[in-house]
This record gives C-alpha cells, sequence and structure tokens, in this order.
C-alpha cells in the first residue's frame, strides 16, 4: 500500500534536511515524498535540488501562496491512496507509518487517524510549560472524547494524521482562505462524515519556536475561533432558515477578540457577558432574546459558570459551546 507523505516548505532552510530523514528512514518503505517549495527566498530550493533519492518528487512554485495551496498541490500529484502530511520543521519518528498503516488496516472502516506527539524546541530553548501545553491535545484520545470537544482546540497535530485521499476529496480539500488553521478546518468537515480516531504512542515531532507562543505574533484574528464558530452557526442552523443567534460568555479581553470574529463569520451575537456574571442574567437574556446557545470562551477563572448553566440545563455542543481561550492571562 503506497503512502504519499505531502510536505509544503517555505524558507525551511534550517531543518530540511533532517525532516527529510526523518520521513526517508521510516521503517515502512512503500511510501512516496512529494515535497512542494512554496516560492522559498532561502537555500531551500538549492537542498531540494540535492536530494538524491527516487521516492521524493519535488515542485517548484514561484510564488509564495501558503501552506494550504501548497498542500493542494502536493496531493493532486500524490500516486497513494492514503496521504501523510509532514510539516518541514517537525520530525516523522521511523516508525509513524508502519504503526498507522498497522492501525487501518486492523481497523477498516477507519478513514483517517491522528497520533500523540512530543513538542521539541527550536533553536532557542521554549520553557517546558509551554511545550506541556501544547501537548494537550494528547489529552483527547478518545474517538467520543475527540469528537465531543472537536470545538474546544484542534485536536490534532497536523503532521501528525494519515487520511484516506478520496476522503481528503470529498470534504474539499485545504481552504486556502486561512494561513494557519486549514487543518482545523479541514478535521473538523471529515468529522462531519466519519471519525477520526488516535493512536496512543508519540509517532511525531512537533517543533515549537519561541516566536510563535504569541497568538499574536501569529494571526491579526485568531482563526481558531473562527473556525469553531463557523461550525458552530453551521450546526446550530442545520434545518432552520432562521439565522443563529448566539451569547458571548468570556472575559473582557476575549470577548473583544471575539467581536472580530463575529464581524468575519457574520455572527448574530445578541449579547456580550464579560463582567459582572450572573447565571440567572444570561438564563434572562438567553430566553428574552430567543437566542439559540452560548459560546464560553474558557478560562479557568469562569468554570464555574459554566458548571452552573449546565446544572441549568444547557447541554454541551447543544446549546452551550466551549472554545479555549487560556492564552489569556
Amino acid at each position: 500500500m503506497l503512502v504519499s507523505i505531502v510536505m509544503p516548505v517555505f524558507n525551511g532552510e534550517c531543518y530540511l534536511k533532517e525532516t527529510v530523514n526523518s520521513v526517508l528512514n521510516q521503517t515502512y518503505k512503500q511510501i512516496e515524498l512529494i515535497i512542494v517549495n512554496d516560492g522559498s527566498t532561502d537555500e531551500t530550493k538549492n537542498i531540494l535540488s540535492s536530494l538524491d533519492d527516487e521516492r521524493i518528487k519535488v515542485i517548484h512554485l514561484e510564488i509564495n501562496c501558503g501552506a494550504a495551496n501548497a498542500l493542494n498541490v502536493g496531493i493532486d500529484v500524490a500516486q497513494g491512496n492514503w496521504i501523510a502530511i509532514q510539516d518541514a520543521d517537525d520530525i516523522s519518528l521511523p516508525n509513524k507509518i508502519e504503526e498507522q498503516i498497522r492501525y487501518i488496516s486492523e481497523h477498516t472502516h477507519i478513514r483517517a487517524v491522528g497520533s500523540f506527539v512530543e513538542c521539541i524546541s527550536g533553536k532557542t530553548e521554549v520553557p517546558k510549560r509551554n511545550l506541556q501545553i501544547e501537548s494537550t491535545r494528547n489529552y483527547l484520545f478518545s474517538e467520543e472524547h475527540i469528537y465531543a470537544y472537536r470545538y474546544y482546540l484542534n485536536p490534532f497535530c497536523h503532521g501528525s494524521v494519515l487520511f484516506s485521499k478520496s476522503l481528503f476529496h470529498q470534504v474539499g480539500g485545504y481552504d486556502t482562505q486561512y494561513k494557519i488553521c486549514y487543518d482545523y478546518d479541514l478535521w473538523l468537515r471529515m468529522l462531519e462524515r466519519t471519525s477520526i480516531n488516535k493512536i496512543p504512542l508519540v509517532l511525531y515531532q512537533y517543533r515549537l519556536h519561541s516566536d510563535s507562543l504569541s497568538r499574536s505574533n501569529q494571526q491579526t484574528i485568531n482563526e481558531d475561533w473562527l473556525v469553531a464558530s463557523k461550525y458552530i452557526k453551521k450546526q446550530l442552523q442545520e434545518g432552520s432558515k432562521k439565522e443563529a443567534k448566539l451569547i458571548i460568555l468570556g472575559l473582557k479581553e476575549a470577548c473583544e477578540d471575539f467581536k472580530q470574529v463575529s464581524l468575519t463569520n457574520r455572527i448574530d451575537v445578541t449579547h456580550y457577558f464579560s463582567e459582572d456574571f450572573d447565571v440567572d442574567d444570561i438564563l434572562q437574556v438567553y430566553q428574552e432574546r430567543n437566542a439559540d446557545g452560548v459560546i464560553f470562551l474558557e478560562d479557568i477563572r469562569l468554570i464555574h459558570l459554566y458548571n452552573k448553566l449546565q446544572d441549568k440545563g444547557f447541554e454541551l455542543n447543544k446549546n452551550l459551546f466551549k472554545i479555549w481561550a487560556g492564552y489569556y492571562e
């Protein structure tokens, strides 16, 4: 069974050889590596030209159009029926593909499977606490848990997932409007059709860089929230002709950020609760304004409000939705 490993790269000279070697040294040998050079301006092109392995196919794009576009290009020419993604500065452990092929062979109904990941530092050492926080998605393990918390955070590290090429095309491929969370958007569309399992083994090392710790350095608008709220809105409006109305509950800074998200996704927010929290007030506004749901921008300091809403009859992923907002500290 041929597995096509697709790797987009933009100015990735620093870790490129190490990453490529981690793919070529897989214990599973039926692989091809498709590398899409997304308009790099550093030594990436020269490094790629020096690679000598018949399993490698390199595609050079003249203009940088983003990783989502590069991935779509690479997958379009893939010969395998199964696709694995490799980010250009991460490491696939030697048994990654072998373990995933074994899993799908034993679970023939599965069309996508991820794994646990280990977070590692880039050139500058990243604090251990930050590495642990980034590994939080490992706790989303069971099929039921992944589905229940699909809006809470992205349950999969991008490069950890192996998926069916036919499923990828059925859901429409990567959406190029997203610069960072194109993988999260893809998983949510896949989860509308099937489950995605996770092997409880560390098979992938995700490299975290010190300059990527601050969300403000990565994105002017929170793409995780854009993706999650898009599908929350879609879920609430299924079978209904009216626009879904939502209440947003969270700390003041989180609510301010969500206003930009709501404008982009055209979400009808009837009220923001960002101070003077009272569950009875929330319930009254919910009823008076005929709201369809509450999005809770989760912060540990407000978790008691979430619990009280559940005591009042709100149900997770029916009319109460959790999105992680833990970076507001």
